[in-house]
C-alpha cells in the first residue's frame, strides 16, 4: 500500500499522502469515520513533528489500529 503515499520532495505532499493511506486503513479495519479521521490526523502529526520518514509512520499506526480492533474482537 506505499504506493499511495507520493514520493515527492515536499514534506506537506508526503504528510498528505500519509493522512490518505491511514484513513484507508483504519476504514479497511472498520472504523467509523470519525475515529479513522482522528487516526489520519494523528499519523500526519506523527509525520510532520518529524524523526520518522513516512512509511515508518503508516506502519505503527496501522499496526497501532490492527491491534486495537483485535482487542476489541477478543
Amino acid at each position: 500500500m506505499s504506493n499511495v503515499i507520493p514520493m515527492h520532495a515536499a514534506r506537506a505532499a508526503k504528510a498528505q499522502g500519509v493522512f490518505a493511506q491511514t484513513n484507508i486503513a483504519a476504514r479497511r479495519l472498520g472504523y467509523s469515520d470519525h475515529l479513522a479521521l482522528r487516526a489520519a490526523q494523528r499519523a500526519r502529526d506523527a509525520y510532520n513533528a518529524g524523526g520518522k520518514s513516512a512509511g515508518r509512520v503508516v506502519s505503527e499506526v496501522r499496526e497501532s489500529l490492527r491491534r486495537s480492533a483485535e482487542s476489541q474482537l477478543a
